[in-house]
């Protein structure tokens, strides 16, 4: 029977050929969940009775959403969080300052391999995805999967997405991210696994690999997947803590649909508010004035986007009016930002660094708008109210535009300083 590679990875969990539609009860590689959703999760188990986990080996727990606590509520947070953690006897505890955000260290630290089912308390678990991973979001199902090891997941049908030709002057795979999902159909989208392919993959690294998978979330997908190549393998096999299996699609497999794209045809592009699916050229809101930029998230915070935002703000300050929050993704890339000399260029040309983890991305924890301001960041919602004021506006851009918007403070077409 061909199958597609989700449908070779849910196979391989539950031990028993599976195809797109089934209901099954797999058993994780790992679970994940940070510092906002611990406290409840805990409530919820000693409701249920349950005192000990099924698996705490296969449990995670990151402290991403506010690694620095600004209040006394988020300071007692941090405090119950751990006290919960050696309770439970949860396996993998990164606490403030241990690992970074939970989307993306857990591949550094090799906790995270091609071919593993991950499923994660948080709507952006699919960008593990990048390194051939499955990744699932689940909700306050994921007490089930740490009390019981499983929970119900229904096989998803697979969205084939082949990209080719090469990305064009002052565009990234963000840009190439966000026309995707604001072009393609949300219904052919509704809970599929997209996969990513063709002959352009062979110029992604990691970080743009994960800014991909990232995206289709943001639409109806179930998740996002890329095969690894070479390339990947190689660095994953650097780093893995266990033996891991990567899994590729057949090629006489059954998709939903196989679409092609042109990454060449594709522009420098913007989310305007209030939908991340809302999305137009730079051209179109260019010189709109801004008082607020972040570079960061868990769509891009890898050291090729610090890099990338380096190469404008080098030599260059934020305008006087704009306050620019830059957040490493992780420890890791914190460092290697240090080696590099990044974080002195960003603080030079006037930025605000931020600890490793979700940044301003996380519902305005740190660095949140005022009433009327606008902002244009790296994150993953513009939402109102999102990074505090309703009133507030909010852009999504690479970046390489981000960092050119707050040198010149207002939205910017990045091909401008490139």
């Amino acid at each position: 029977m061909a199958q597609t590679a989700i449908e070779k990875i849910l196979s391989h969990k539950v031990a028993r050929p599976v195809q797109a539609g089934d209901i099954i009860y797999p058993e994780p590689d790992l679970a994940t969940l940070h510092d906002h959703y611990l406290v409840s999760a805990a409530k919820t188990l000693r409701e249920l009775e349950v005192s000990r986990l099924y698996r705490p080996d296969k449990i995670l727990f990151c402290t991403d959403h506010e690694p620095l606590a600004t209040s006394k509520l988020a300071a007692e947070r941090q405090k119950q969080n751990l006290e919960l953690c050696r309770q439970l006897e949860i396996g993998h505890v990164f606490g403030p300052g241990r690992g970074g955000h939970g989307h993306l260290f857990p591949m550094e630290r090799g906790l995270v391999s091609p071919g593993d089912l991950i499923l994660g308390y948080d709507l952006h678990t699919p960008n593990f995805g990048a390194i051939g991973a499955a990744g699932f979001y689940l909700g306050p199902e994921i007490t089930e999967v740490m009390a019981c090891g499983s929970v119900w997941l229904k096989v998803p049908e697979t969205l084939l997405v082949r990209l080719f030709g090469a990305l064009s002057k002052g565009t990234t795979v963000r840009d190439v991210a966000q026309r995707l999902i604001a072009d393609i159909d949300p219904d052919l989208m509704d809970y599929a696994m997209v996969e990513f392919d063709g002959p352009a993959l062979s110029a992604f690294d990691l970080d743009a690999r994960v800014t991909l998978c990232n995206a289709p979330l943001e639409s109806t997908a179930k998740s996002a997947f890329v095969a690894p190549d070479e390339a990947i393998l190689e660095w994953a096999k650097g780093r893995a803590t266990r033996s891991f299996r990567p899994v590729y699609g057949d090629r006489n497999a059954g998709y939903r649909a196989i679409l092609e794209f042109d990454i060449s045809t594709i522009d420098p592009q913007v989310a305007v508010p209030p939908r991340v699916t809302s999305v137009v050229g730079v051209s179109v809101v260019s010189g709109r004035p801004i008082q607020h930029a972040s570079i960061g998230s868990c769509a891009n915070g890898g050291i090729a986007d610090l890099r990338a935002a380096a190469s404008i703000l080098r030599g260059r300050r934020v305008a006087p009016d704009v306050r620019l929050i830059v957040t490493p993704g992780t420890q890791e890339v914190a460092a290697m930002a240090a080696r590099e000399g990044l974080l002195e260029v960003f603080t030079e040309a006037g930025a605000i660094m931020s600890p490793p983890g979700c940044g301003v991305c996380a519902a305005g924890f740190i660095a949140p708008l005022a009433s009327g301001e606008t902002s244009i960041n790296t994150g993953t919602v513009n939402e109102p109210g999102r990074l505090g004021a309703k009133d507030a506006d909010i852009y999504l851009a690479s970046p390489l535009t981000v960092a050119a918007s707050a040198v010149r403070g207002c939205i910017t077409d990045p091909r401008e300083y490139t």
